[in-house]
């Protein structure tokens, strides 16, 4: 009896260490996959921080007025110089890579530098060209992340398209790029936490803003648009102050005849700002900054919304649900600002006076021509 004991024991004791020891191997195998689905969650996905109810400002506040928090890091920069900015990969236009960035839109570019030559024959039909002489143009190019990819591939290869379309006119032009200098604010951010985190702050991200063509430059190398593809390049954007800045350098040209045109897929949106002021703060400074510009009287502002209605902001646009209609877009959109000379020789400096978004209503909206109708995605983004 004692022995079959003992043996039971010993079958007992011996299941319980086989038993014992799978339930380590499981929790072990369960330990390392919560791991790894943390560092994921942490590391990869990293959401966007919420708010915390001393930094958030609440609901919106129209007496509250647009400011800076530091401009100390904000950056302007030339196209060839680009390399020296922290953040943005290494130079890659060497000889190969600009056959390939050529080689991604040269079918487009074909099919739309024939429709450019008949658009030049109509507009200098219409224009005189001492007329066309007095003009210069900007082209603003809205920098932010999502538009990544296709959409600045084919933003790059209209702004060369329009810029060899103004250069072969007679008109000067100016092409721009805004985006910031980090993600979810940079340096600014870091000194508005040291000085102990201020309410409504006002921006807080740094701005790059990047120069192309200068008016009165010579032909941009296309290299200098390649910059656009750069990767760690396109952020986010504040698209207030890059108006107000290029609205800036027209008005130091001599011409009489200025035209602003903003490319852009969407609203303005820097995450590190709107976190800690209200939700509408940066749509608010860009209507504010529009409203300036329109009641000045002295540049015609226009816009090309990448699948984004930028009617809502600017009183001529044009609207395209797919980049591959870019093309087409800024050919109408010249067209009509430098195809219509009536229209402008009753206005002091050459320039006809526009009515602000807020005043055009459906009147200024029949003026735009929508290639496209815009999606229903979010205004922003990534």
């Amino acid at each position: 009896m004692m022995k079959m004991l003992v043996f039971f024991d010993s079958r007992g004791l011996m299941f319980a260490a086989i038993h014992q020891e799978a339930v380590l191997k499981w929790f072990d195998q369960v330990m390392i996959v919560v791991i790894i689905a943390l560092i994921i969650q942490l590391v990869i996905i990293r959401p966007r921080r919420l708010p915390t109810p001393s930094e958030s400002s609440g609901p919106s506040d129209p007496d509250v007025p647009y400011r800076v928090f530091c401009r100390d890091y904000d950056v302007e920069v030339e196209a060839d110089k680009i390399d020296k900015v922290p953040g943005i990969t290494a130079s890659w236009t060497s000889d190969g890579m600009l056959a390939e960035f050529n080689k991604g839109f040269a079918a487009w570019r074909v099919r739309y530098d024939f429709a450019a030559l008949d658009v030049a024959a109509r507009i200098r039909a219409a224009t005189r060209p001492e007329v066309l002489a007095d003009t210069v143009v900007s082209l603003l190019v809205d920098h932010s992340g999502s538009m990544r990819g296709q959409p600045m591939l084919l933003t790059a290869g209209t702004v060369m398209m329009t810029s060899d379309l103004l250069e072969s006119l007679g008109a000067k032009q100016e092409v721009l790029g805004f985006t910031t200098m980090r993600w979810k604010g940079g340096l600014s951010r870091e000194k508005w936490v040291r000085s102990g985190r201020p309410s409504r702050p006002g921006r807080l991200n740094d701005l790059l803003h990047i120069i192309y063509r200068a008016a009165g430059s010579g032909r941009t190398p296309t290299r200098h648009y390649a910059t656009m593809l750069r990767e760690g390049l396109l952020k986010e954007n504040l698209d207030g102050e890059a108006v107000a800045w290029a609205a800036l350098r027209l008005r130091q040209c001599s011409e009489g005849r200025k035209y602003l045109i903003v490319l852009s897929d969407g609203a303005p949106v820097d995450d590190s700002t709107l976190t800690v002021n209200s939700g509408d703060y940066l749509e608010k400074h860009l209507r504010s900054v529009i409203h300036e510009i329109v009641q000045a009287g002295d540049i015609q502002l226009a816009a090309i919304g990448i699948g984004h209605d930028v009617s809502r902001y600017y009183n001529r646009s044009i609207v395209v649900s797919a980049p591959d209609d870019l093309g087409s877009a800024a050919l109408q959109l010249i067209e009509q600002l430098l195809g219509t000379p009536s229209a402008d020789a009753s206005a002091p400096g050459g320039v006809a006076p526009a009515s602000s978004p807020e005043e055009g209503g459906d009147e200024a909206r029949a003026k735009s021509s929508n290639l496209g109708e815009a999606d229903d995605r979010p205004d922003r983004r990534t």
